[in-house]
């Protein structure tokens, strides 16, 4: 039996890490990294099955980074794998105007990179809403969205609450400030402000069930199973045309609480999105049977009509 296939985890900042098959121990083997003079990036060794598994993009949620996010799915990755950094996040650069558009246009960047149209993954509400948006802008090139820890029933109400409850929490709570200036410096201030208002004026429209209905790709939302309104989200999404996905024993950030199970939920999911079993397919299918059951009706229809001329 031959190894479990392994990842090529690459970040756009240029970081790549090559994690190769498992030792007779068990232990993973690391060899060198072969670096591309074409492309800049480091590459993975070729080898048959890297063909055939679909690239993955990862986004991560507002406030975060690629390593406190997704830092424990590395390892169990199959699939070759992008971890997007958003503007204004991290310990470098700094807070552009408008970061959740910029973070859209970075995405569309790495999107037109893949070497065939990738599986764009978003956590939280501005991970998801940005993996949504920029899928919306370039259907033709993604294969699929998948959405985490997110809702598409909050209202314009309910979000602004979320908001000033949130920035209290930051503001006041010495833990959660120390914790967001080790990750962004003192800069993280101002890019939650920036997102706010880019939410607050409609910049970045958060994606709703009527956004879900027109999507022109395959959609999964994967919600914990911890939080009754994530619990809630998930029968409207069903209905709206998303797969869906309740992983026990996670909460907001399902990558964070079930790693394992969450890869291992992306990579089913972009499976299936090969082989046409999603509910997004499954609805397409539906509508041609329905068209043509339309089409055989009226020209029985006319038949008879002409059969009495």
């Amino acid at each position: 039996m031959w190894p479990r296939p392994v990842p090529f985890i690459r970040s756009r900042q240029g970081l790549a890490m090559g994690v190769f098959p498992a030792c007779a121990d068990g232990a993973p083997s690391r060899r060198p990294e072969v670096n591309s003079a074409l492309s800049g990036h480091t590459l993975l060794p070729v080898t048959e099955s890297w063909y055939h598994v679909r690239p993955v993009i990862l986004v991560h949620g507002l406030l975060g980074t690629a390593d406190a996010h997704y830092a424990g799915c590395r390892r169990w990755w199959s699939h070759s794998v992008t971890e997007i950094p958003l503007p204004g996040h991290g310990a470098g650069g700094g807070v552009p105007s408008h970061p959740a558009a910029a973070a859209i246009d970075r995405v569309l960047e790495e999107i037109g990179e893949q070497p065939q149209p990738p599986v764009v993954v978003g956590l939280s509400y501005l991970g998801a809403a940005v993996a949504f948006r920029a899928a919306e802008r370039a259907p033709a090139r993604v294969a699929g969205v998948v959405m985490s820890g997110y809702s598409f029933l909050v209202s314009p109400e309910t979000l602004n609450r979320w908001l000033a409850g949130f920035t209290r929490m930051a503001t006041h709570q010495q833990g959660s400030r120390n914790h967001f200036a080790e990750l962004h410096g003192e800069k993280w201030e101002k890019l939650l402000t920036a997102t706010f208002d880019e939410l607050s004026d409609g910049c970045l429209r958060l994606p709703d069930v009527e956004d879900l209905k027109r999507a022109e790709a395959p959609v999964q939302l994967v919600n914990g199973a911890l939080l009754q309104n994530e619990r809630n989200a998930i029968g409207p999404a069903a209905a709206a045309g998303a797969d869906v996905a309740v992983v026990a024993g996670a909460g907001h950030v399902v990558p964070v609480d079930a790693p394992r199970v969450f890869a291992a939920t992306v990579e089913e999911f972009a499976e299936r999105i090969d082989a046409g079993r999603t509910a997004f397919h499954e609805r397409r299918r539906a509508a041609a049977r329905a068209a043509h059951h339309d089409v055989s009706a009226a020209e029985a229809g006319e038949a008879e009509e002409a059969a009495h001329v």
